[in-house]
């Protein structure tokens, strides 16, 4: 009995070893390289922009006919537009200053998961506007960008603004599925050997 407790107890002994020193390498490796800091604000601006725009989205649906609705609608397509540029200039500064590579003691399907997901996010950032503003261009009420009139992109028609606004729906939910996928990966990584991935993104860290 003694001598199996022993040899349980080694196993045990192996396996957090071989836990540390993986975390170790990721560990190491994160922390050389880091997100720019410009990359870093323009994430966190377009996280607290998509916060805005969902709990404006959210809060808009029952409101009635009359000023306070139409403010509230010009403010969500002012957010979204302005995400839309947010993320058309992540683009071109990513090109120009690419991301920290990810460790290579990360698992594969982890790693690939994370660039789908990533992917998947820049295209959502995308098409999550642009069906709004399209939408709104055959709506027949017109897009302003925080007062200023924007190019409409056709003329009423009902058919027309009800599939992109059901696009735009669509996007939506798909957009709030990723950043569930994305918050769980982080905080997987925050509680486990990948905690240094997470403070790639973190300025004060």
């Amino acid at each position: 009995m003694a001598r199996a407790d022993h040899a349980r107890n080694e196993a045990v002994l192996r396996f957090c070893r071989r836990r540390m020193r993986k975390h170790q390498r990721i560990s190491s490796t994160m922390l050389e390289s880091k997100y720019t800091r410009v990359a870093m604000l323009l994430h966190w601006s377009t996280v607290l922009l998509v916060g805005a725009l969902y709990a404006i989205g959210w809060s808009m649906i029952d409101l009635p006919k009359g000023p306070s609705r139409g403010a509230t609608f010009a403010l969500h397509k002012s957010i979204g537009i302005t995400v839309l540029a947010l993320t058309l200039l992540r683009f071109m500064w990513r090109w120009g200053h690419p991301g920290p590579p990810l460790p290579a003691a990360l698992p594969v399907w982890r790693a690939t998961l994370a660039r789908g997901v990533h992917a998947a996010f820049y295209l959502m950032l995308i098409l999550q506007p642009l069906t709004g503003y399209l939408s709104s261009s055959f709506s027949g009420y017109g897009t302003q960008y925080f007062g200023l009139p924007l190019p409409q992109w056709g003329q009423t028609n009902p058919p027309l603004n009800e599939f992109f606004t059901e696009l735009h729906v669509i996007c939506s939910v798909t957009l709030l599925g990723l950043i569930a996928v994305h918050v769980a990966g982080a905080l997987s990584h925050a509680l486990g050997p990948g905690e240094a991935l997470v403070r790639r993104m973190l300025p004060w860290r």
